[in-house]
């Protein structure tokens, strides 16, 4: 039996999180033309007066909120395993920018070539830091000779890749790396694919028409989204597809003071 800790609101928790859904909905009817409240709340909340060059970073900023509530609902309503909660809503962001089919091929290639480098950086035994930084160069060395290649095939669509955000694309290669030592190559591939995917479906939200000039206009929206990624968290806990999720037997590491002990132990004999 699942406890209240985990699926019931308290008293007090139930009235916070009534406010995040209150407070913006009473903004949004105070800004109706009827209302007397309509000309200082449209004027004083809302982003729709902004310039356009601002209004187009603050729409990705607006779909934050959005893309977590998609990023929770997977992960605890339906049960589906990512890479992570944060790496979905960053890739999408690099979707809207690259578009969704020519992302995910440049995303698919950029991880292949990551994924096909990491035997070398663990056969140097390079710290964290090394390791990270490695692949970073790696993923840059691919999107400049993506951009070498749109110079001698002539084809303009190969810029896009250069629109890709690069700590984007080095947080999936890292996140997929760790999976694939800790759980193996199935958890990996379904877990990097999951995270594709859900990126996508943010990613296909972020162009339903007329919903970006939504969120300018009532940017008080992100204050109910948080209510809804509480009323998620602690009501949708349910992990519906929870069986799909390849089982995966955890690697337990040795620790760094047991390889020492075993490297410096004198063999018997």
């Amino acid at each position: 039996m699942t406890t209240s800790k985990t699926r019931g609101l308290t008293g007090n928790q139930r009235w916070l999180t009534a406010l995040l859904f209150i407070v913006p909905l009473a903004i949004m009817v105070g800004k109706w033309s009827a209302m007397p409240t309509a000309g200082f709340l449209g004027h004083w909340c809302s982003l729709a007066a902004l310039p356009n060059e601002v209004q187009h970073g603050a729409r990705h900023i607006l779909f934050v909120p959005l893309g977590a509530v998609v990023v929770v609902f997977c992960r605890l309503t339906l049960g589906i395993r990512v890479l992570g909660p944060f790496r979905a809503i960053l890739l999408a962001v690099a979707f809207q920018v690259t578009g969704v089919g020519w992302g995910l091929l440049f995303l698919g290639l950029i991880m292949a070539i990551v994924l096909a480098f990491r035997p070398l950086l663990r056969f140097f035994r390079m710290p964290y830091f090394g390791r990270v930084s490695s692949i970073l160069s790696i993923v840059a060395a691919v999107m400049v000779l993506g951009l070498l290649a749109s110079a001698w095939a002539d084809m303009d669509s190969l810029h896009l890749v250069a629109s890709l955000p690069i700590v984007v694309l080095c947080l999936m290669g890292e996140g997929l790396a760790k999976t694939l030592a800790r759980e193996g190559p199935r958890s990996a591939l379904w877990r990097g694919t999951m995270t594709a995917l859900v990126a996508v479906v943010i990613a296909l939200l972020s162009q339903v028409p007329g919903f970006r000039e939504l969120l300018l206009r009532y940017p008080e929206l992100l204050v109910l989204q948080i209510g809804c990624i509480v009323v998620v968290s602690k009501l949708l806990n349910l992990r519906l597809l929870e069986w799909m999720n390849p089982k995966v037997k955890k690697r337990r590491a040795r620790s760094a003071k047991a390889k020492e002990a075993a490297a410096g132990a004198p063999r018997a004999g």
